[in-house]
Order: C-alpha cells, then sequence, then structure tokens
C-alpha cells in the first residue's frame, strides 16, 4: 500500500510540473504576443522630426520644354527678400546652364571643326551660347512667388522661374549663324541635335 502511494505522489507532482510548465509557456506566449499588438509604428513627429514642406517645389523639375530652378531668401525687408530669392533662382540656373554651353561647344566642334580649329570654335561657340543663356535667364519667366513672414517679422520669400530650351536652340543658332569667328560654315540642324541630347541627359539627371 505504501509504495502505491509513493507512486501516486508521484503521478501528482509530475503532473502538477507539467501544468505549471504549459502554464508557464501560454503566459509567456499571451505576453510576447501583447507586446507584439500593442506596439505601433513610431512616426518622425514622435521621433522630434517634421516634414518641411518647401514652396514652389513642384516648379523646380525641369521637363522636355523648359529649365526650372526655385530660390529662396529671408529678408527684413519684403522687397530686398524678394529680390534676393530671385537672384538665388536665376544663380542657380544660370550654374547649371553653364555646363550646357560648355558641353555643347565641345560636342560640336569636336564633330565639325578639323584638329586646328577645333579650340577656336569651342571659345566662339560655348561664347555665343553663354550670352544667350545669361539674356534668358535674366529675362526668365516666374511661375511660382510665394511669401511668408515668420515669428521674428523676417519676410521669407520663395520663386521658380524657367527658360525655354527650344528658345536657347534658337537663339544661339541665330547668333552662331552670324559670327565671323567659327570660321567654319554652321550647320544649324547638326547643332540642333547636339543640343536636344545634351538637354535629354541634363533632364534625366537632375
Amino acid at each position: 500500500m505504501i509504495e502505491i502511494e509513493l507512486n501516486n505522489n508521484k503521478l501528482k507532482n509530475i503532473t502538477t510540473m507539467k501544468r505549471t510548465v504549459i502554464l508557464m509557456a501560454a503566459v509567456a506566449t499571451m505576453m510576447i504576443f501583447g507586446a507584439c499588438k500593442s506596439s505601433k509604428p513610431v512616426t518622425p513627429e514622435q521621433r522630434g522630426r517634421v516634414e518641411v514642406d518647401i514652396p514652389c517645389l513642384s516648379e523646380s523639375y525641369d521637363d522636355d520644354q523648359y529649365f526650372r530652378a526655385v530660390g529662396t531668401a529671408t529678408n527684413m525687408n519684403q522687397q530686398n527678400a524678394r529680390t534676393a530669392a530671385y537672384d538665388a533662382a536665376k544663380s542657380m540656373l544660370m550654374k547649371r546652364l553653364g555646363g550646357l554651353a560648355k558641353g555643347l561647344a565641345t560636342d560640336y566642334s569636336r564633330t565639325m571643326a578639323g584638329d586646328a580649329q577645333m579650340d577656336k570654335v569651342q571659345r566662339a561657340i560655348e561664347g555665343e551660347i553663354t550670352t544667350v543663356i545669361e539674356r534668358l535667364v535674366n529675362d526668365s519667366y516666374k511661375t511660382c512667388e510665394k511669401m511668408y513672414q515668420n515669428q521674428a517679422g523676417n519676410y521669407e520669400s520663395y520663386i521658380a522661374i524657367r527658360v525655354s530650351k527650344a528658345e536657347i536652340i534658337r537663339q544661339a543658332q541665330s547668333e552662331l549663324s552670324k559670327n565671323q569667328e567659327l570660321e567654319i560654315e554652321f550647320n544649324r540642324d547638326q547643332f540642333r541635335k547636339f543640343a536636344e541630347k545634351r538637354m535629354k541627359e541634363m533632364q534625366g539627371k537632375q
């Protein structure tokens, strides 16, 4: 009888241990599930980051017809802020289009001029294109203009401008056709092909 009672006690202890293990596993599973269920994605605002809406940003990207840029400036004087933003946009556009003038002059001179004339032709073409670009940028069309006054009382100006790609080609063709320094016959169609290729490449890299 004593041996039977001991065996029964062992069975009870084993059963109790199994129940305890199962219960602990269930509790752990519930805790893990609850933690996963309650966790939510942390928003940028909760991390102390706030998305900034940039005025006129949609007008800063080139398309098939126009080169574009956006300038911004802050000043205590409203007109000074506006002027500085416009100058910043023009400066940004001139910097980009300066590369166009140099690249286009190189493409044309290497293909159309002989070795003896290449450097002179390149300088003449680059000079003419740069003059055309400067003129068009200074007269550029404003596609977007926003003005804000911040908490400090200063004015924040945003101005977007654009310059016609077709007009750059047209005016450059006109000036180069009259240029006597080229010492070669200017090919308008070939120049247009080089220009359109360069402009397309610039748009793809933006």
